[in-house]
């Protein structure tokens, strides 16, 4: 107890951490986080909007593919799907 009474009585040190910036640190901090928790948002906003936008305008321009009939569309996955009856019937 006597180490403890003596750093009492010594006061602070010279060198020491001051208590007068705490407050400003610690709210710089949090400004810090809030700027950072609003930036994140903002990104996953603009991707969302994006993935939207990107889907939307994909599905209305390009139109869908069509299977091109020719000499060959017996070789098609269709065609090898389909039950055998079909394919006789196909000729």
């Amino acid at each position: 107890m006597a180490d403890l009474d003596r750093l009492i009585a010594d006061g602070p040190t010279p060198g020491g951490a001051r208590l007068d910036t705490l407050e400003d640190a610690v709210w710089a901090r949090v400004a810090l986080r809030r700027a950072k928790g609003r930036e994140a948002r903002l990104r996953l906003s603009a991707l969302a909007v994006a993935a939207l936008v990107g889907g939307v305008m994909g599905s209305q321009i390009v139109p869908p593919a069509k299977p091109a009939g020719g000499d060959l569309a017996v070789f098609s996955p269709r065609v090898a799907a389909a039950p055998l009856d079909l394919r006789s019937a196909l000729g």
